[in-house]
């Protein structure tokens, strides 16, 4: 097996975060997979049985590249063993390696556009339940069981979203197939086809419910 370098290192999201959050750790060469980190395959000087990180019951497998490690690195035990990184929205960074804790305004702005290549945002919908940045992926939103594409039409839809709840629609209103009628029988009629416009364009997130739940975050001020 070939040992990674430092460079090649950050194009995992994870990696990249704990070069932000932490710097770079202490590399060291493995002499088999087995000695590699069961997640990533990468090895460092501090290196973890993977039963002192993970539970019996976890089953977050699907992105783990070296099955038959028998560690994790210390890149790996930081994300698994860190909480907030499980129940807050992050920001993740690639060129330069940055992570943010991501509010709804910061959320809002990475999402007003199409998500770059160099950028991945993790939005835990039930925070806690899962670890979602061992799974993210460059250019993509990762919310719980699913990595979003995040494109033009979405950042359309998310610019359509925070204009209804400034006209005072609440959330769950904005779950309705219709308007509701006591808020839009207090705007002048005159905006009344804009907003009819509106309320249909959110149609298609309506019908996909992570891409809705994101844009809720992400609208609220």
């Amino acid at each position: 097996m070939t040992a990674p370098n430092l460079t090649a290192a950050p194009s995992d999201v994870v990696w990249a975060a704990y070069t932000a959050a932490v710097g770079i750790p202490e590399h060291a060469e493995p002499a088999d997979r087995v000695a590699g980190c069961a997640r990533c395959g990468h090895a460092t000087t501090v290196m973890i049985p993977v039963g002192q990180v993970i539970s019996r019951r976890f089953t977050g497998f699907e992105s783990w590249t070296n099955l038959a490690g028998r560690r994790l690195c210390q890149v790996c035990v930081w994300v698994y063993r860190r909480r907030p990184l499980r129940v807050d929205a992050h920001v993740v960074t690639r060129d330069p390696a940055t992570i943010r804790a991501a509010s709804p305004a910061l959320l809002h702005q990475v999402l007003s556009t199409p998500i770059n290549a160099d950028t991945a945002v993790i939005v835990p919908l039930r925070p806690g339940r899962k670890h979602l940045l061992p799974d993210a992926s460059w250019g993509q939103v990762t919310v719980d069981d699913a990595g979003l594409t995040w494109a033009a039409a979405d950042a359309d839809r998310l610019t359509v979203m925070r204009r209804l709840r400034g006209h005072g629609f609440t959330e769950m209103m904005l779950r309705q197939d219709t308007p509701a009628y006591p808020v839009l029988s207090r705007l002048p009629a005159e905006q009344w086809p804009q907003l009819l416009d509106d309320w249909h364009s959110l149609g298609v997130w309506r019908q996909a419910g992570p891409w809705f739940e994101v844009g809720l975050r992400a609208s609220r001020r």
